[in-house]
């Protein structure tokens, strides 16, 4: 969705283009149409843009060339379609979904591809267009554009709404937690936490895909070191994320925040293809096998890592924690009696990535 990316074709949830025409009559809806609504992703000042695509009608011959619209050509060089810019409209990740050329007929099939050739053999032409009709609009105010255009600047802002009421959480939290390994079985472990008052409250398995982005060198480890983190979660079938990690540290290197934003989402793969498509690849991907004992001030995990070990991560319920909180959370662990390492700042991720590079 980058400028150097492959331009794809997309389709726009109907109940966010519902959302949407509740505020601005310029939002193209064809809901009636027995083709899907589709049209390319750009990124345009910082925000994702879905450009709708039309097929082409006669009347559109007569129309001026200007930057609110493009022909699109077949192999023929005859006018088969139009991708309107003055009608894109702000889309979140959580809305759209990569069109599947396979599942169409053949007929379609070819005009799509051949749609699709143009398109990219004129991304350069698009992208200017596209940022021409939005600083026409947005910044320059030019009448003419403004009265056939949709209100990007509103849009952006209900799309933001629409985004956090639902399916986006950002929360800050002022966590104290410590990590350390364990060197003894499960059951072990498990008995050790009941006989120091701890109650099991859940188990679950966390399978975690790692991306980052080599251009921009967002989420890239550092040195093979791994701080702030985007990553796609498998939980269950009914909890599917993509969360944003970005850490603070205290002079030792413990965790003592994080401000994370969570998005909701339906489909792993369709995630991660969304996220190649801007730009982010894999570059890790780490299973854990959790379960939660909690007593009145602390919740413990205990996680199992194939081929990696086990391990104990422990935080505080309180909600403000001060630095000392660390000495209180290494002491617990000691009084469990287990054998641990030395280390309390573990990052799991690390030592799995670190391990996959050795290997």
């Amino acid at each position: 969705m980058g400028e150097n990316e492959t331009l794809k074709f997309y389709i726009v949830a109907d109940e966010y283009i519902e959302y949407l025409s509740q505020f601005d009559n310029h939002v193209s809806w064809n809901k009636e149409n027995k083709r899907p609504y589709i049209g390319i992703v750009l990124k345009i000042e910082n925000h994702l843009y879905f450009a709708p695509l039309y097929s082409y009608k006669a009347s559109y011959n007569k129309y001026k060339d200007n930057p609110s619209f493009i022909r699109i050509k077949n192999r023929k060089k005859e006018n088969v379609s139009i991708i309107r810019f003055a009608e894109m409209i702000p889309v979140p990740l959580n809305a759209i979904q990569l069109l599947d050329f396979n599942a169409r007929g053949k007929k379609y099939k070819d005009l799509l591809q051949a749609e699709s050739d143009f398109i990219n053999d004129n991304k350069e032409i698009i992208y200017s267009k596209a940022k021409k009709i939005y600083r026409n609009v947005v910044k320059l105010k030019i009448p003419f554009f403004t009265n056939i255009s949709c209100n990007f600047v509103l849009l952006e802002k209900k799309s933001k709404l629409y985004t956090n009421a639902e399916d986006r959480e950002e929360v800050n939290i002022n966590n104290t937690e410590i990590t350390c390994e364990v060197f003894e079985e499960l059951d072990s472990i498990k008995q050790k936490l009941e006989c120091n008052n701890f109650n099991y409250v859940e188990e679950f398995t966390l399978d975690d895909i790692y991306m980052c982005n080599p251009k921009t060198k967002q989420y890239v480890p550092q040195n093979g070191n791994i701080t702030d983190t985007l990553i796609i979660r498998y939980t269950n079938d009914d909890d599917k994320q993509i969360i944003s990690k970005k850490r603070a540290y205290n002079s030792e290197g413990f965790e003592i925040g994080t401000e994370k934003t969570i998005l909701k989402i339906d489909d792993i793969n369709n995630a991660e293809k969304l996220l190649n498509n801007l730009g982010f690849t894999r570059f890790l991907r780490m299973i854990d096998k959790n379960y939660r004992y909690e007593n009145e001030n602390y919740i413990v995990f205990i996680q199992v890592i194939d081929h990696l070990g086990i391990f104990l991560e422990i935080e505080t319920k309180k909600e403000n924690p001060d630095e000392k909180e660390i000495k209180n959370l290494i002491e617990l662990v000691k009084s469990f009696k287990l054998k641990t390492g030395t280390k309390y700042d573990i990052r799991k991720a690390e030592l799995w990535y670190k391990k996959q590079q050795n290997t």
